[in-house]
């Protein structure tokens, strides 16, 4: 009976991120379909494109050195560059839904030898609450910038802190676990892998540094998309913050979707488009998501295949 429930589970778990990303697509399509939308390709500007992805990889260099530092706290002792190429090729597992797959890779590249499969696999979670609850926080906090605002009835100050809470508040409950544990534990178990606080909150703000960076690589892509020259004005920064940073937390809270695809570019075309007036706002907002997501993957892709290379080419060496 389990494994005809899980079967069942798998298979509409899959069917409904489908019908999200196919229901996302026909949007998309009808919108940029529409006969208003043109897009002129002699407008691009294809260097604003370049330094927009090298701007997501720096923020994933930041991230990915959080979780390393998680490892070195747990006593892991994982090479800097072997950390980071693990994290940047483990990333390919958020296109399968449930987002598991990401730390299921982590802990199949770290988790042997003198590295703890659940020292990999917890450091890992705690990476991405950090990382997801930071930008939850900027998103919010950004948002009036953006043309929006919260409902009366929500509290800012409130959602604040229960966001920024998230990690902290996992912490707090392993660390009772962990004691927990340990007084039933026969002597020299090894210990729930539990972050500091301390560790927690500098991850916070490395998390924060990052997010800015992904506001920074939209607003190059825009930039260069439209033909733009680069607005560096506050409000501006703010408003692709909240748009990057929303879209991107969007698509990882609904866990059907594979890599948040569809439901990031749907929130973050929505938000732009908010910015802008005239018939082909929308359209051109999508045209802004789908080119950043296809900028992203493609610095992701060239990285992570490099890594996995030299890394392979160590090995025989």
């Amino acid at each position: 009976m389990l494994p005809t429930r899980h079967r069942a589970w798998q298979i509409t778990k899959a069917l409904f991120g489908l019908a999200v990303i196919a229901g996302v697509s026909r949007y998309f399509y009808r919108t940029l379909s529409s006969p208003d939308f043109q897009l002129d390709p002699e407008i691009i500007r294809w260097e604003l494109l370049l330094v927009a992805a090298l701007l997501y990889l720096g923020c994933h260099m930041l991230w990915g050195t959080f979780w390393w530092q998680l490892l070195r706290q747990q006593d892991q002792a994982v090479p800097w560059p072997r950390a980071i190429a693990t994290y940047f090729i483990s990333q390919f597992g958020k296109y399968v839904p449930g987002k598991a797959w990401v730390i299921v890779v982590r802990v199949a590249m770290l988790g042997r030898g003198r590295q703890s499969r659940r020292a990999v696999a917890v450091t890992g979670i705690f990476e991405t609450l950090a990382s997801m609850a930071a930008g939850a926080l900027l998103g919010v906090a950004a948002l009036p910038a953006a043309g929006l605002d919260l409902p009366p009835e929500m509290g800012s100050l409130s959602l604040f802190a229960l966001v920024a809470g998230i990690p902290i508040a996992v912490a707090v409950l392993l660390k009772i676990a962990q004691k927990v544990i340990a007084s039933r534990s026969a002597p020299g178990a090894p210990p729930l892998p539990v972050p500091s606080f301390l560790l927690l909150s500098q991850g916070v703000l490395q998390a924060c540094l990052g997010w800015c960076l992904l506001a920074l690589s939209l607003q190059l892509t825009i930039a260069a998309i439209r033909g733009e020259s680069v607005e560096f004005s506050g409000e501006a920064f703010l408003a692709n913050l909240a748009a990057v940073a929303l879209s991107y937390v969007a698509g990882f809270v609904v866990l059907v979707a594979p890599g948040g695809l569809g439901v990031r570019e749907w929130v973050l075309a929505f938000i732009v488009a908010k910015r802008w007036s005239g018939p082909t706002a929308l359209a051109d907002a999508m045209v802004v998501a789908v080119a950043l997501r296809l900028i992203w993957t493609a610095a992701e892709v060239l990285l992570a295949g490099g890594l996995w290379l030299a890394a392979r080419r160590r090995r025989h060496d």
